[in-house]
């Protein structure tokens, strides 16, 4: 890649993610990468979803129990979905472009994820071969895909990448049929910058020229079907996680098209402004799933209290974005491993704190309830 940007590799004293986050934005400045960091930081419209992404974890308080004989070092995060071990909840979002922070980009993130014990999912909006992000690190991470309505050849193809590279599951993305409206994006008149390689669509030979797919602002999408969903599953043979949901009633469209978990996610505020934080509508989907298939939960966690709440309301896994490409940027695969470990000592601090010593504990016995 001719794009440069950071080559750090080093752990990080994180004492919160908002300081990571400031410090981030202030490296990006540094490189004349102000536009870079806007199109990561920022969300659609005024950012209205954006903000109550997290923000809306303020209406909901843990309500901690005690007297439970319980001491420093006894919690214990590890978990297992569809079928691998986790030494924690959190997982890793799908994200675009890990070029843009760092030079060895999604290598340099599954290292890290791996090195904390959790897995990624890697967009094929990489800037490299899934292959070789795969060969990277000894866990095996998950595909997203949405479909490209245009070029049927182009689903087969990654499909097929993902089959051959022993993917565990298929994230597929629902959310909608058309992209977010960014308005950081649109002032910046920002676009992927054309020295930044995106391999793994590049190296789908049928592609027509220029890959008009990744202009930011020009983008066209179809909003996917539910039989579409059947389609893919069966065409895999691997896990299908939908990645999207915002309602209940959607939540039980996509367990009935075969999905194996529901992933609840507005993409961190960055497709439709104006609508309600996940953390607002995970009671209700959880309501709607009523364990059929796990769930996992991301936008706008940004602390272990965070991980918690959505923990104890329903979810399963919390996934992290924005927060692991500050962390990438600022220390490579250390750097992304830091930010796991910090989420985990988080979550460890609030489980002793309210009562609880493992997840199972907690899904049972936490209480969390909302402000009225």
């Amino acid at each position: 890649m001719s794009y440069k940007t950071s080559e750090k590799n080093q752990y990080l004293d994180i004492v919160n993610i908002r300081a990571l986050e400031r410090q981030f934005q202030n490296s990006m400045k540094k490189e004349n990468h102000s536009a870079e960091a806007d199109f990561i930081l920022g969300g659609a419209g005024g950012e209205e979803t954006l903000r109550a992404n997290t923000d809306d974890f303020r209406n909901f308080k843990i309500i901690p129990s005690v007297m439970h004989g319980l001491f420093d070092g006894l919690a214990n995060t590890s978990t297992s979905f569809l079928g691998q071990k986790l030494t924690l909840p959190i997982i890793v979002s799908p994200s675009a472009a890990h070029g843009l922070v760092h030079e060895n980009a999604e290598q340099e993130t599954i290292r890290g994820v791996a090195e904390s014990g959790s897995i990624m999912t890697v967009s094929h909006f990489s800037n490299q071969l899934i292959s070789s992000i795969h060969d990277s690190s000894p866990e095996t991470p998950w595909l997203y895909h949405y479909d490209e309505d245009s070029d049927p050849g182009m689903n087969r193809f990654l499909l097929d990448t993902a089959v051959r590279n022993k993917a565990k599951a298929i994230v597929i993305g629902v959310f909608g049929a058309s992209f977010g409206r960014r308005e950081r994006d649109l002032t910046n008149k920002f676009d992927f910058p054309s020295d930044l390689p995106f391999q793994q669509l590049s190296a789908y030979t049928d592609y027509p020229k220029g890959l008009d797919i990744l202009s930011v602002n020009n983008r066209k999408h179809s909003d996917i079907t539910t039989d579409r969903i059947k389609v893919i599953k069966k065409y895999s043979k691997l896990p299908v996680i939908i990645k999207g949901v915002q309602n209940g009633t959607d939540a039980v469209r996509a367990i009935e098209a075969g999905a194996d978990a529901v992933w609840i996610s507005n993409t961190g505020g960055r497709q439709l402004d104006g609508t309600r934080s996940t953390i607002d509508a995970l009671p209700e989907i959880s309501r709607a799933v009523n364990k059929r298939v796990p769930i996992i939960f991301d936008s706008g966690v940004r602390n272990g209290q965070h991980v918690f709440k959505a923990l104890a309301l329903g979810a399963n896994l919390v996934a992290l974005g924005r927060p692991i490409l500050y962390g990438l940027h600022m220390g490579g695969s250390k750097g992304v491993e830091s930010v796991m470990r910090h989420m985990q000592g988080e979550l460890e601090n609030t489980m002793l704190l309210s009562g609880v010593k493992n997840l199972e504990e907690l899904h049972k016995y936490a209480r969390v309830e909302r402000k009225h």
